[in-house]
């Protein structure tokens, strides 16, 4: 063990304090930019988009197993099925990325609360949060 201290800034454990005033700036541009769920719309279009997908890519192999010759429309049909599948991938990975990052808002929100005393940090004696009721609930059911 080396006799040198321990640099807490360098792992990001320790950050210098600031005064109220731009902490309240900060909490207040973090939480407007933490309201705009982008994640959300990405996973409902990257689900519409798979299950079109599945629906033409169905009626692309009916096509090809039935048809002693494609028809015209197949080889278009078959194009529009692959870019489906291309953007739905696209936008499944791109929601994840706004996911990740909406919670590191949600995170840095939450430490600003709590440094300026709007909330009191959490114990193990207080009450659960609202995902916890239901999972208990569902243990004693089982």
């Amino acid at each position: 063990m080396s006799s040198e201290p321990i640099d807490a800034t360098r792992r990001g454990e320790y950050e210098p304090p600031m005064d109220r005033n731009a902490l309240e700036e900060q909490l207040a541009l973090l939480a407007k930019a933490s309201r705009q769920r982008r994640s959300v719309d990405g996973f409902m279009r990257a689900a519409i988009e798979g299950f079109v997908w599945a629906i033409v890519a169905g009626v692309c192999g009916k096509l090809l197993w039935d048809s002693a010759r494609l028809p015209f429309f197949f080889y278009p049909l078959a194009l529009l099925d692959l870019l489906l599948f291309w953007d739905a991938a696209r936008s499944y990975l791109q929601a994840r990325t706004d996911l990740r990052r909406e919670l590191l808002l949600e995170e840095r929100v939450r430490e600003l609360r709590l440094q300026l005393g709007i909330d009191e940090p959490r114990t193990a004696t207080d009450t659960p949060a609202p995902g916890d009721a239901a999972r208990d609930a569902e243990g004693e059911a089982a």
